[in-house]
């Protein structure tokens, strides 16, 4: 039997070369399918049709629809953790960034909206990078707690919902943000209205927590 490289893609033989070209063209095509209608009801076949590629390829790229949705979030969180680690050290500048974060990835968003309504049964696909990801945040909320950034007797898991609340919930919902603001979430003046609200919401919690601080050192 030949190989599916071989009958995939043309051009110069370099098998490694279109390998990694294919499996690119693969992953693209992936997002904007598993984007459009959830994992459950992706279809292999127009992921295959978007890549330019035989189904056959695709299994051999990734062995399954799971283990290519899979790749595609490990890319997602791969990204996300890059960005986490350049998160200013200002609360309100670090909710304005990640809120520009959330609402700069619809893809993203829309992935976990088509989890949540579909089954809940098994473990998450790629539990293991997700949970990596939510412990360096924590980690970031947690040193910024020990500077007396936040009050300690904050819950920090439920700061860490919230904060994604406040970061995606405009990108996730956009008809609610439409109807309670008048605007779209990709509206200029929505976004300096958030990003104002933003700072100021980082700069009380700051604020509360360095006043707790400085009531304990005296």
């Amino acid at each position: 039997m030949k190989h599916p490289l071989k009958r995939s893609i043309n051009g110069p033989r370099d098998p490694a070369r279109n390998l990694a070209r294919t499996r690119r063209r693969i992953l693209r095509a992936a997002l904007a399918e598993f984007s459009a209608r959830g994992m459950a009801g992706a279809r292999t076949e127009t992921i295959a049709r978007r890549a330019r590629v035989n189904k056959r390829m695709l299994f051999y790229c990734f062995g399954s629809k799971r283990g290519l949705y899979a790749e595609v979030l490990r890319r997602k969180i791969a990204s996300k953790a890059a960005a986490i680690a350049s998160t200013p050290e200002d609360l309100g500048a670090a909710l304005k960034y990640w809120a520009e974060i959330g609402a700069g990835d619809r893809d993203w968003i829309r992935m976990h909206e088509w989890e949540a309504l579909g089954p809940s049964a098994g473990p998450a696909v790629a539990l293991t990078d997700r949970r990596k990801l939510f412990r360096s945040v924590r980690a970031r909320l947690r040193r910024a707690q020990s500077k007396g950034a936040l009050e300690r007797g904050i819950n920090l898991e439920q700061l860490f919902l919230s904060v994604i609340a406040l970061s995606a919930f405009p990108a996730a919902f956009p008809q609610i943000a439409r109807l309670v603001t008048g605007m779209a979430p990709t509206d200029p003046r929505f976004r300096r209205a958030r990003a104002k609200f933003l700072d100021w919401l980082g700069a009380r919690m700051a604020s509360s927590g360095q006043g707790r601080a400085r009531g304990r050192a005296r």
